[in-house]
């Protein structure tokens, strides 16, 4: 598991990860085998960790089938929004297959998460996740280190694709 975020109130980790053709999704590829005209996507094991709680629901099919195509997304644009103002929110609303939706929260320094209903699915709040809180710049410095290092992971693993992946996915070079 690569950690990041040490003894920060936000730290993420992740590993395992896979990818798979469309033909054929329940095989699990090493991402030596990535294809952008396979859909290119990249699953494995994610954990947001806010102070002691493992934010659940990441992945429908489990902890280790989180969508990273999906996750680096969000967690890039709920960072950049989150920036612009110090009284600011985010929802994270995939709706896919029943999923709930995630709200970043930032009030001033903090950061608070939430499982919350969502509006697209029949996705339901977490009782017990609803403001849960953390550090703004801990997740910003969490999420900015996540970031490079799946980038350092993902040229690593599949060096011939990663740049176009991260520019056909996130839209930026790397």
């Amino acid at each position: 598991m690569v950690g990041i975020g040490g003894a920060s109130s936000f730290r993420i980790g992740f590993s395992d990860l896979w990818t798979y053709r469309v033909e054929d999704t329940h095989t699990r590829l090493p991402l030596d085998q990535l294809s952008l005209k396979d859909c290119g996507h990249i699953h494995g094991r994610l954990e947001l960790w806010v102070g002691e709680k493992l934010l659940p629901y990441l992945g429908y099919f489990g902890p280790d089938d989180v969508c990273f195509n999906s996750w680096l997304c969000q967690l890039r644009a709920a960072l950049k929004q989150l920036q612009t103002a110090e009284r600011s929110s985010y929802i994270f609303d995939e709706g896919e297959q029943g999923q709930p939706a995630f709200l970043f929260e930032r009030e001033d320094t903090e950061l608070y998460i939430s499982i919350v209903d969502s509006i697209i699915s029949d996705g339901l709040a977490h009782p017990e996740w609803q403001r849960i809180g953390c550090r703004f710049p801990d997740f910003a410095s969490s999420t900015e280190e996540f970031l490079k290092s799946f980038r350092s992971t993902l040229d690593r693993e599949a060096p011939e694709l990663a740049r176009a992946w991260w520019k056909a996915v996130l839209r930026e070079s790397l």
